[in-house]
């Protein structure tokens, strides 16, 4: 990781970053490397076009106030809702037509394999849709009774 660099946010709320000897750089976005097993490491910082600038090897190595900043970019716009309950999973059709709670509020969508339902290591899983939305699902032990008879024929 380059020690030397600020990230900053303009009138706008876009993102700006400042290393010395090289121009800033304005509307820079922030990319987890590793979302779901290294979360708070290897966070790209990339320029519009996609191009990575820098690599922020973990979280914990940022000043307390350039951390807030870059925790609360992410949270602003990293978009992997939480399923915090299973409605019901219809499997009527050849495919998984979902329809959930989550952490943002109500979501219905169709998996089209059973492979899109990924275990993860800490036993969480990654629900990814059709359309290539990505979505949490906690350990089945944290669900309710009704989503976790939903779930568990799928797994």
């Amino acid at each position: 990781m380059n020690d030397s660099f600020e990230l900053s946010t303009d009138d706008h709320g876009h993102l700006i970053l400042r290393r010395p000897g090289f121009d800033d750089v304005t509307d820079v976005h922030i990319r987890r490397s590793f979302p779901w097993s290294h979360p708070d490491g290897y966070l790209s910082i990339r320029d519009e076009d996609g191009r990575e600038l820098l690599l922020i090897d973990s979280l914990d190595a940022l000043p307390p106030a350039q951390r807030r900043l870059v925790e609360g970019w992410l949270a602003d716009n990293s978009f992997i809702p939480k399923i915090t309950a299973v409605d019901s999973i219809d499997t009527r059709f050849g495919h998984q037509q979902w329809k959930v709670q989550t952490d943002r509020g109500p979501a219905e969508f169709r998996v089209q394999e059973a492979e899109d339902v990924r275990p993860l290591p800490d036993r969480r899983f990654r629900v990814k849709d059709a359309d290539g939305n990505v979505y949490e699902l906690p350990p089945l032990e944290r669900l309710d009774p009704a989503s976790r008879s939903a779930v568990e024929p799928l797994i």
